[in-house]
């Protein structure tokens, strides 16, 4: 108890000690001076290694469907099988289609002979210009209506347009499909057919180009890593994420692989950037791309604008406000104005 008391009468000599150097400042006898630690500004160049998740995708991928209607009569695979291109997938019923089809043929037959009749009565002047011109009308529009039910007789069956694997049956025989509903969804999964997408930011976007190599670990393959190249730099950015995509191919990939699946990678990029880094403890009124320092110059604190980069952990790049100064004030800097006299 008796030491608690010696001190706190010593915390107490000491304030009052402190105030009254203080209102002796105030009154002009001391100048004032304020204790701060510097930092020396460094300059650094980026690491030239962009580092982003991306996830494996196949670039063909297809959803066969009929151009026209009708009841589906057959569908031969299932989910899981592999297809081949051109391989037929599913037929419908032909009984309308082909009634259709019949249907315009003798349309069409009947018009040319209406046409040849009123032709001959033309050249023997019984028939009008007019009407000459009215049955070549009708023929012509007989024929291409008999040539659009040929083409959709044609198309009443579907064939895959890639090779791939089926990963989804929509529909299955016996159903009423329409036109351009999908029956299958296939996936190319080919060598040539996956590539890795990542979103990149716009400041890696810039610094990436087509070529560059790629360093890929997955998460699927603990342990094993791969390498690639950037085969696509998008012009467009992600309307919701704002970021920029690039397509990663595999120099060697796995053996398999699957739509969906977390790939690291690690872009070598040939572009580097030089950055003025300084302590972020250092900043004050700091408002998004914008804040102020100070710096020590010739014992006394000077404010100074500067634009920020990006954050690096403990440290901010920046970008300008910093040219010819050589330190930046850390400790004391929340408690400066500019212009305060200062000792370090």
């Amino acid at each position: 108890m008796k030491t608690l008391n010696i001190l706190i009468a010593i915390i107490g000599i000491c304030f009052f000690a402190c105030k009254s150097e203080q209102v002796t400042q105030e009154s002009g006898a001391k100048i004032t001076e304020t204790f701060v630690k510097t930092h020396n500004i460094e300059n650094i160049d980026e690491s030239n290694a962009i580092q982003v998740l991306g996830i494996v995708m196949s670039e063909s991928e297809a959803r066969p469907s009929f151009k026209t209607g009708g009841v589906i009569k057959k569908t031969y695979f299932k989910e899981g099988d592999m297809v081949a291109k051109g391989q037929l997938l599913a037929t419908l019923e032909m009984d309308e289609i082909n009634a259709q089809v019949q249907q315009a043929e003798e349309g069409m037959q009947k018009a040319l002979r209406d046409k040849n009749r009123v032709a001959n009565l033309y050249k023997d002047s019984v028939a009008t210009l007019e009407q000459f011109q009215n049955v070549n009308t009708a023929f012509e529009v007989a024929k291409r209506t008999a040539e659009i039910a040929a083409f959709n007789k044609k198309y009443s069956e579907i064939r895959s347009p890639i090779a791939g694997k089926v990963i989804k049956q929509i529909m299955y025989s016996g159903e009423v499909t329409g036109p351009g509903n999908p029956i299958y969804a296939i996936l190319g999964v080919g060598k040539g057919d996956w590539v890795i997408k990542a979103g990149l930011t716009d400041r890696d976007w810039a610094r990436v180009n087509k070529n560059d190599k790629v360093k890929i670990s997955l998460d699927a393959y603990p342990g094993q890593s791969y390498t690639g190249i950037i085969s696509e730099k998008s012009s467009v950015g992600g309307n919701a994420s704002g970021t920029f995509d690039v397509h990663v191919r595999f120099d060697q990939q796995p053996q398999n692989l699957a739509a969906g699946l977390i790939a690291n990678l690690s872009i070598a990029s040939a572009n580097k950037e030089k950055y003025t880094v300084i302590p972020i403890e250092s900043l004050i009124k700091s408002n998004g791309k914008t804040a102020f320092v100070f710096t020590a110059d010739n014992g006394k604190a000077k404010l100074i604008k500067i634009s920020i980069a990006k954050l690096l952990g403990d440290k901010v790049a920046v970008t300008s406000g910093l040219e010819g100064v050589t330190n930046v004030i850390t400790i004391g800097a929340m408690y400066l104005e500019d212009g305060e006299n200062i000792k370090y």
